[in-house]
């Protein structure tokens, strides 16, 4: 006998659902009306809201709803997800992006475990330079089964995120990250145009479709631009909620829903 899925389940698997198919794109339904449509209490809703918001997909706004979370780039630590180009010309800079590999592999065990798949990847290796001066070195892969057609698209021009969200509709909903300063391996000193043991930052991060993990990425980058950058802060009023007693956060600095 198959197990029952618990009511909450069925309800953040309908809005997952929804949300992929772009059936909602920016207030979900709220707690009473999930409540009345699938004859279930509020606080059955309201726990299949809750785990949304807790893989990132959504956020809630006291007073307002639920709505679903922009996906153009993500806040991450001190690091802002989003286009390479978009980064470049923050900076005033020339992007020219080589695709050095691009194949449909078996991938290491080691891979495979971190996306939980045990199927092909896409595997791209990716150089971006900026001026003409190499500045990121990038080994992905992706999922074959979510994002097959990748291989086929002008990565010189695109960036992979605005591929997979934009044009085939699959939500990135939250990234994990990790970041170690490193010293440029003698592997990689002629693609850099640098000798080996130059200043480098490697991050490793995971990229999920809610709670699938589906792109793992290695970026090798140098240490004197991982943070040459300018942005405008993204942030949580709820990370704040601490402090507002004492220090009040502005409200011109808070991402918030209008009326």
């Amino acid at each position: 006998m198959s197990k029952k899925v618990p009511k909450y389940e069925s309800i953040k698997n309908y809005l997952i659902m929804g949300i992929a198919a772009r059936n909602f794109t920016d207030a979900l339904p709220s707690e009473n009306q999930l409540a009345d449509k699938f004859n279930v209490s509020r606080m059955t809703a309201r726990r299949a809201l809750s785990e949304l918001e807790r893989n990132g997909s959504v956020e809630r706004i006291p007073g307002k709803g639920t709505f679903v979370r922009d996906t153009a780039y993500y806040t991450s630590g001190f690091f802002r997800v989003r286009p390479f180009q978009k980064w470049a010309e923050d900076i005033k800079a020339k992007l020219t992006t080589r695709v050095l590999q691009s194949q449909i592999i078996d991938p290491p065990r080691a891979i495979a475990d971190k996306l939980q798949f045990d199927g092909q990847t896409i595997l791209l290796k990716i150089l971006n330079c900026l001026d003409d001066k190499p500045v990121r070195y990038a080994i992905h892969h992706l999922r074959a089964d979510q994002c097959a057609g990748i291989i086929w698209e002008d990565l010189q021009r695109q960036s992979i995120h605005h591929i997979l969200i934009n044009k085939y509709r699959l939500p990135l909903t939250r990234i994990s990250q990790e970041m170690t300063a490193i010293a440029l391996p003698e592997s990689l000193s002629s693609l850099f145009h640098a000798p080996a043991g130059h200043p480098m930052f490697h991050f490793e991060r995971l990229t999920f479709s809610f709670d699938t993990p589906i792109t793992h990425v290695q970026y090798f980058m140098r240490g004197e631009m991982a943070f040459k950058d300018t942005f405008a802060p993204h942030l949580d009023r709820a990370d704040f909620e601490s402090q507002r007693r004492d220090c009040p956060l502005p409200d011109r600095l808070v991402d918030k829903r209008s009326s």
